[in-house]
């Protein structure tokens, strides 16, 4: 009987997706119209966000630690400048969160979604009628 290899399990080679905690801002009124990294323009009713180092298009699910507010948000800008925050958000998005009705800023997990060519939910925010935009 000849010895064959033993199958691999495809799911340890599965790169693991993107997941990080930490503080969003987001972006001033002033920045509407300006452009962005990925060239298009900044459009604050638009559910986009800036981060340092994941690559523009990629979309992420953004939730709120306190309240589990969440959001999904498209990459399309490099930021924030700042070390204290991780993401920014665009005003919409940070709407959502509850963010624009206090201090401008927020604890946050961050999780990348697939690619769009794979199952994912497609709605940006919750079905749940007291976590939707007001």
């Amino acid at each position: 009987m000849a010895q064959g290899v033993p199958p691999m399990d495809t799911a340890s080679q599965a790169p693991t997706p993107f997941y990080q905690e930490g503080k969003a801002s987001y972006y001033a009124n002033m920045l509407h119209g300006r452009r962005t990294a990925s060239g298009e323009k900044y459009h604050k009713n638009k559910l986009t966000a800036a981060h340092r180092t994941l690559p523009l298009g990629t979309r992420v699910r953004v939730t709120q630690k306190q309240t589990g507010r969440w959001v999904i948000v498209t990459i399309n800008d490099r930021g924030p400048y700042s070390n204290k925050y991780i993401i920014d958000l665009s005003r919409r998005a940070a709407k959502h969160l509850g963010m624009t009705n206090g201090k401008g800023y927020s604890k946050v997990s961050i999780e990348e979604l697939p690619k769009k060519d794979q199952p994912w939910p497609q709605r940006h925010v919750p079905d749940k009628p007291g976590q939707g935009l007001k």
